[in-house]
């Protein structure tokens, strides 16, 4: 039996699907990592903020969670924040956004190009169709944003040894860090613990 759709039509869809895939949006963020000790090994975590000030706040809360699940993942187990006394280890967290220059950039016209218009009175026609090579290059503005993470991994003893820093650091368009925290969170913990001393680059394909 013969397919419903003739091959090149199956093919058109094939390649408009892989096209489609190829625009997903994918997020780059630079990675370094230090390191200096064992690997999880089921050691009770609580995650802190740097500023003290947001330990009840409900956005580092959401956050917190994010990086609880990625510890959870790689071997450590966490405790309430409310933990004071429990945990061998304190996940130390700093996050911050900062808008960047505004970018002019110039979309050229694309030739060759149709512009449909209608002109009264040309020609004495009323209306008048036809093509036109004018258009002017087009301006817009960018605005890109620095988005950073850390994370420090410290005993928590009054000498308080440092175990792991990490810094996560991306450059984009998207401004809310709340839409972009799970990434980075995610980019953070890929590779657990990665090369001492090493900067590499994770790429992530965003959700849509």
């Amino acid at each position: 039996m013969r397919s419903r759709f003739p091959f090149c039509q199956r093919l058109l869809l094939l390649v408009c699907a892989l096209l489609l895939s190829a625009c997903s949006p994918i997020m780059r963020s630079d990675v370094t990592t230090f390191h200096e000790g064992p690997l999880p090994a089921g050691e009770r975590i609580r995650i802190q903020p740097v500023d003290r000030s947001l330990a009840q706040s409900l956005e580092f809360r959401r956050y917190a969670d994010l990086i609880a699940e990625q510890l959870q993942r790689i071997g450590y187990s966490p405790v309430s924040p409310e933990d004071t006394g429990g945990a061998e280890l304190v996940a130390e967290v700093d996050y911050r956004i900062q808008q960047g220059p505004v970018q002019v950039r110039m979309e050229p016209p694309t030739t060759p190009f149709v512009r449909y218009h209608f002109m009264y009175g040309r020609f004495r026609d009323p209306f008048y169709f036809g093509l036109s090579r004018t258009w002017q290059p087009e301006l817009y503005s960018v605005t890109s944003y620095s988005r950073t993470l850390q994370i420090s991994i410290v005993k928590s003893d009054e000498k308080g040894e440092h175990l792991y820093e990490g810094r996560v650091e991306s450059i984009g368009r998207q401004g809310n860090l709340n839409q972009v925290m799970p990434y980075l969170v995610t980019a953070m913990f890929t590779n657990y613990p990665g090369e001492n001393g090493v900067t590499k680059v994770v790429t992530i394909e965003m959700d849509e």
